[in-house]
């Protein structure tokens, strides 16, 4: 089998969203996907129709031993009427490294991106013709061989779906983020610090107890001694305390998200004094009533800089000043909107459009 890519159009495309619907998320017409072999070499790269991803066998290890890590990114609308990727290379690379952890191989980045750049040129006009929409970008990797004993994976299968996600509201509330003490997110030598499926899959009961008391995420504390802070859901959280942007250390239990690792760096570039240590939830909340905790923010592909305006713990709810909105997360919240769709300097190098071929390693 090849490893040269092969671009086939679908000969069924589907109806594109119109700019204004609020339904969704919605696949596009096609994917990219690719195979390896027993030498864990990548082959039969191919971009088509959507329906023509290989299926996963039914003793795939993938689904017998969980061994499948996913990666989720964006395309946006610049301002010129182009569509650049943010940060393509810093999510293979984690996702690499989450592949390593559960005995999973590497993708290359460079035949990756040139592959999804051949997927959005075919689907490029599926999101609007708006400034600030947005492709989203889910890849996966799972292992495809026999997994009635697990192993590390050679046969895996790798592929990239790109979907419409709903409109967003013009206004979104405040998040709002609660404890709870019957369930753990991760623990010290675990998956908390990779995008393994299982992990996600295993935060869909807790955040529906929260759901029942009003509270959209789990605010995840620590395994180890249930007093550290790690998350607000699948959320790295921001708090301002005493005028610090301090956010949770990155102690292999928090997911180093990428949008995370870009609010830190355009802070520390703008000059703002930026903490990554552990924090205890004690000192948040002692801070959010004596005033010392002004803003509290969450970060994300999908939310970008998102308002935390309440934590629930033990009964009790603790309510930030002006629903967590303040000017640092504004800031830094409205300066990634601006690098993402064309309107302020891209400093990092962080957009890729889809005519960029070299890698950039961020």
């Amino acid at each position: 089998m090849s490893d040269e890519l092969t671009v086939t159009p679908t000969s069924a495309p589907r109806p594109r969203p119109e700019a204004s619907s609020e339904s969704g998320p919605l696949l596009t017409d096609h994917a990219f996907h690719m195979r390896s072999g027993k030498r864990r070499t990548w082959q039969a790269l191919t971009v088509a129709d959507r329906d023509s991803i290989p299926a996963l066998g039914p003793a795939a290890a993938a689904l017998l031993n969980g061994q499948s890590v996913t990666a989720g990114f964006r395309a946006h609308r610049m301002s010129d009427g182009s569509v650049a990727a943010f940060r393509p290379d810093s999510h293979i690379k984690r996702l690499n490294n989450s592949a390593r952890r559960l005995g999973l191989p590497q993708v290359d980045f460079d035949r990756v991106w040139s592959s999804v750049r051949a997927l959005l040129e075919l689907d490029q006009d599926w999101p609007a013709a708006d400034t600030g929409a947005v492709l989203q970008l889910h890849a996966v990797l799972a292992a495809a061989g026999d997994g009635l004993v697990p192993a590390p994976a050679d046969r895996c299968l790798f592929y990239v779906l790109a979907s419409v996600p709903p409109t967003a509201p013009a206004v979104s509330p405040p998040l709002r983020a609660m404890t709870t003490a019957d369930y753990v997110r991760s623990w010290p030598g675990g998956t908390g610090d990779t995008s393994a499926v299982g992990d996600i899959a295993a935060g869909v009961v807790p955040a529906e107890v929260v759901a029942n008391y009003g509270y959209d995420h789990v605010l995840w504390l620590d395994g180890t001694h249930g007093r550290f802070v790690q998350q607000v859901g699948n959320l790295n959280v921001f708090f301002v305390i005493d005028g610090v942007l301090t956010t949770p250390l990155l102690d292999r239990t928090v997911f180093p998200g990428i949008t995370r690792d870009s609010v830190v760096k355009l802070a520390r570039d703008s000059g703002a004094k930026v903490l990554e240590r552990p924090l205890e939830l004690a000192e948040v909340l002692k801070g959010i009533n004596d005033g010392s905790v002004t803003e509290c923010f969450a970060t994300g592909t999908e939310v970008g800089v998102a308002p935390v305006g309440a934590l629930g713990h033990e009964g009790v709810e603790h309510t930030l000043p002006n629903g967590g909105t303040g000017p640092v997360g504004t800031e830094f919240g409205d300066l990634l909107r601006d690098i993402q769709q064309g309107r302020a300097a891209d400093r990092f190098g962080w957009m890729r459009r889809t005519t960029e071929i070299a890698p950039v390693h961020a």
